[in-house]
């Protein structure tokens, strides 16, 4: 008993000095999250990848500089060239040492399609990790509302569970008095023992499931202060309740998914997906195409001299390529790049149905968990009407020691389900926005 009142007075001690809201869990969550600050620099360098592509448009420009020296045979036999009195051009001399430097620009123009294909996919690719960034953080944001939830959820169930412990020494008690004077059965009081070790098992296993949730609250939030989650009040969420337990289903989960379909980041990373597969495809097929590129070249020096004020010139070259034989390399591409379109096509339309699917189901627990919080709080009046009843009997001696027994178990029993149920509600609430 001492034990449990310094449990419970140490987790109200720490919730009062360092509560937190779930809004400032997630943001404390979303801060030291190592998935989401990786998914980050994923996002940051896929960005740099879409740059990176589109300067595959712009002309490439570089400087050339080359020393060539000939052997002495070599040179002997073309030095003729150089005899004074010939006027030769300059590009005809020859030299021991020749020092040649020269600006080349390069502009493709067209490349079957390459270029443009490849900076799209890399646009798409972008798009999709921001896409995996939203989704992460979204885990985390549900992963840290479920934790939250459950915790406060145990907190309740531990407050109830000691209170039904009490009530339940509160009986024995009093029935082991009655048994002392005659008026209660040796049962009586067996009955009773037995239920009062029964609460201890259940508050035991609460205290405990509690604990374990602390930890994984901790490493959650990955803070150096432990916070807890701030009390709230889950009659708040009454008229919501209401309202789903009387609304026809039908039409709520027509209009769910109808969101579901507009907004899901999962479908719209898959239809990205299906986006990039066919740009992959249509880059299979540029292969099969010519290619057109402008060089331009200006030399600044080809003589003896590293002085760059030899022979000047310049060219433009435009070159065309046409793909005639490559061992059919080009068709086995093609055909690889098919057959990988009709299969991706196949899994990402599976990922899609089953993506709804999953979101019907969620919607169809989320409206089924209104529907028990409405049915456990009319449940929950029967039970305790139930009890007062049956305890006054009791009082009167119109009842067995058995039948009371009873109608505190129920009570009990329905009083964890209602405050089971509100919190299983709440936690389904968050996992349904988690579809949208």
């Amino acid at each position: 008993m001492k034990k449990i009142l310094t449990i419970i007075f140490l987790i109200i001690l720490l919730k009062g000095l360092h509560s937190v809201s779930l809004e400032e869990s997630i943001r404390l969550a979303r801060e030291n999250n190592k998935e989401i600050l990786s998914e980050k620099n994923a996002l940051t360098s896929s960005e740099w990848a879409e740059k990176n592509a589109l300067t595959n448009f712009l002309p490439k420009l570089n400087f050339n500089s080359t020393i060539v020296r000939i052997d002495d045979n070599t040179y002997q036999k073309y030095a003729a060239f150089n005899m004074p009195g010939l006027n030769l051009p300059p590009s005809m001399l020859v030299y021991k040492t020749t020092y040649t430097n020269n600006f080349t620009v390069q502009q493709p123009i067209f490349n079957g399609g390459k270029i443009l294909l490849g900076y799209q996919l890399a646009k798409l690719a972008r798009r999709q990790t921001e896409i995996s960034l939203l989704e992460k953080r979204k885990a985390i944001d549900s992963q840290v509302a479920n934790t939250y939830f459950n915790y406060l959820k145990l907190q309740d169930l531990l407050e109830l569970s000691q209170k039904n412990l009490n009530s339940a020494k509160q009986h024995l008690k009093q029935v082991q008095k009655n048994f002392e004077v005659g008026a209660a059965k040796e049962s009586d009081v067996l009955q009773w023992k037995v239920k009062v070790q029964n609460a201890k098992s259940s508050l035991n296993e609460v205290e405990n499931n509690l604990e374990i949730l602390i930890s994984l609250w901790k490493n959650l939030l990955n803070t150096d202060k432990l916070k807890l989650p701030d009390k709230i009040e889950v009659t708040k969420y009454d008229t919501e309740i209401s309202a789903l337990a009387t609304n026809d289903k039908e039409m709520e989960v027509e209009s769910f998914l109808e969101e579901v379909k507009t907004n899901n980041s999962s479908l719209r990373s898959i239809e990205i997906s299906k986006k990039m597969t066919k740009k992959s495809y249509g880059l299979a097929k540029s292969n099969f195409l010519p290619s057109l590129n402008l060089q331009f070249s200006y030399q600044i020096e080809k003589d003896d001299n590293l002085d760059f004020s030899g022979d000047k010139n310049w060219n433009l070259a435009v070159a065309v390529s046409f793909p005639i034989f490559t061992g059919f390399g080009n068709y086995t591409n093609l055909k690889k790049a098919k057959y990988n379109l009709r299969k991706n096509k196949y899994q990402l339309d599976d990922a899609a149905e089953k993506i709804l699917i999953a979101a019907e189901s969620s919607y169809y627990q989320f409206l089924t968990a209104a529907q028990t919080v409405k049915n456990n709080k009319t449940a929950l009046e029967f039970a305790k009407e139930n009890y007062r009843i049956i305890n006054n009997l009791y009082k009167q001696k119109m009842v067995t020691n058995t039948e009371l027994l009873d109608a505190e178990v129920m009570r009990f029993g329905t009083e964890m389900n209602l405050v089971s149920s509100y919190y299983d509600f709440i936690i389904k609430k968050y996992e349904v926005e988690k579809f949208k």
